[in-house]
């Protein structure tokens, strides 16, 4: 089976604390996918994943 997440990210950037999910069905391409949105983030922490 083949499940999608829905990971919970925070992003710093440009000294503004950004939250936002993105889903993915794995973690490499939840932050591939977080690294196209904020290319110059200055730390990107995931919070916590849920199933969906």
């Amino acid at each position: 089976m083949n499940y999608y997440y829905r990971y919970h990210f925070y992003v710093i950037q440009g000294g503004k604390k950004i939250r936002f999910h993105v889903c993915a069905n794995n973690i490499y391409s939840a932050y591939s996918k977080v690294n196209k949105l904020y290319p110059e983030a200055e730390k990107i922490q995931i919070q916590h994943t849920e199933r969906i």
